[in-house]
């Protein structure tokens, strides 16, 4: 160490950099857990039927009409469950079915979501 007396403080200052980042990245997830938690929204893992009708209100209502009654040429989908399983209101959420596009669903946890949400409404 007498050669090379900047080496012990380069060190230091290194592990100190790694050390500040490594904190920031868990401050911030916990931050956006803690926003995910006030905003209220819910998650699949929490509570499946409510992520579920989060999902059909940002995607589906536009169409399908305020209480999925059906608008125009665009059915009702308040009654899905009477037609169709949940696993295929799961892949009619995904990958669409006639004029309606796929995509509603972003995967099949998504879409498994909507399927419990729209199955609920029947019980």
């Amino acid at each position: 160490m007498k050669r090379k007396p900047l080496i012990p403080f380069l060190l230091i200052a290194v592990l100190g950099l790694l050390l500040t980042l490594g904190l920031s990245f868990i401050g911030l997830s916990e931050q956006a857990e803690r926003e995910a938690e006030e905003s209220g929204e819910a998650s699949v893992e929490d509570d499946p039927v409510a992520y579920g009708e989060d999902l059909v209100a940002e995607n589906c209502i536009s169409c399908h009409g305020e209480n999925l009654e059906g608008q125009g040429e665009f059915p009702a989908i308040n009654n899905a469950a009477s037609n169709y399983s949940a696993e295929e209101i799961s892949t009619i959420a995904q990958e669409g079915i006639g004029d309606m596009p796929g995509g509603i669903a972003a995967n099949a946890e998504e879409g498994d979501a909507i399927a419990e949400y729209l199955t609920s409404l029947e019980e």
